[in-house]
């Protein structure tokens, strides 16, 4: 079987879908052939390794091992790199899957090698930007001091900053004119690629919080 890369902004259903695939391969939580790395897991070089040596195991129970990542999008460039052979060497009945809120978390040769889901957003999903949107609109006019604040409290840095893009993408039009507006649109576009290059994603949000301009949002 083949690594799977599921895309969703969502967390819960990224679990709803790895739970689903798991279910068919017949590897439920806890499991003695399942190597699970939770959301909050530290994903470096050290972490590849236990992964590669976790496939190099007979299963127990199953048909096969799976290794899941709940939030991949923590995995280094070195501990990528480093999974690229164990991905190429997995045998039919392995299964590894990354799961991510966004392509953007991944090295293009990781992404060549896997089969990438991207799952599709239902009301829950809808519901998750709308607490998003609410909090931008807010901090759109909030102090530094005040928007550095929600930064560091805010668990879900990844999603938030993939809603930032798709925010100031979408209000774009409305906005042409304004050169504030199309600057920081084209800060936050380099800032997409900052995560490619594994640069912290509170130090990204705390950038982007000192640049972006007050405007009006367009609601």
């Amino acid at each position: 079987m083949i690594a799977r890369v599921l895309i969703s902004p969502s967390p819960d259903k990224r679990a709803e879908e790895i739970k689903t695939i798991l279910s068919r391969f017949g590897a439920k939580f806890p499991h003695p052939d399942l190597l699970l790395f939770p959301k909050d897991s530290k994903l470096g070089i050290e972490q590849a390794r236990q992964i590669k040596a976790h496939f190099l195991l007979k299963p127990f129970q199953a048909k096969g091992r799976a290794a899941v990542l709940e939030e991949a999008s923590g995995l280094t460039a070195e501990a990528q790199n480093a999974l690229l052979k164990t991905i190429e060497e997995l045998t039919p009945n392995s299964l590894l899957i990354l799961a991510a809120s966004s392509e953007h978390s991944f090295l293009p040769t990781i992404l060549s090698r896997c089969q990438v889901t991207k799952i599709a957003e239902n009301y829950n999903t809808l519901v998750y930007h709308s607490k998003f949107e609410e909090d931008l609109h807010k901090l759109l006019e909030d102090t530094f001091e005040e928007r550095f604040e929600y930064i560091a409290n805010l668990k879900e840095r990844a999603d938030f900053f993939h809603y930032l893009i798709k925010f100031f993408r979408d209000n774009l039009p409305s906005h042409i004119g304004n050169t504030d507006y199309i600057n920081f649109l084209k800060e936050v576009l380099q800032a997409e690629e900052w995560t490619a290059q594994n640069v912290n994603i509170r130090t990204i949000l705390e950038y982007l919080m000192l640049v972006m301009p007050k405007v009006e949002s367009g609601r």
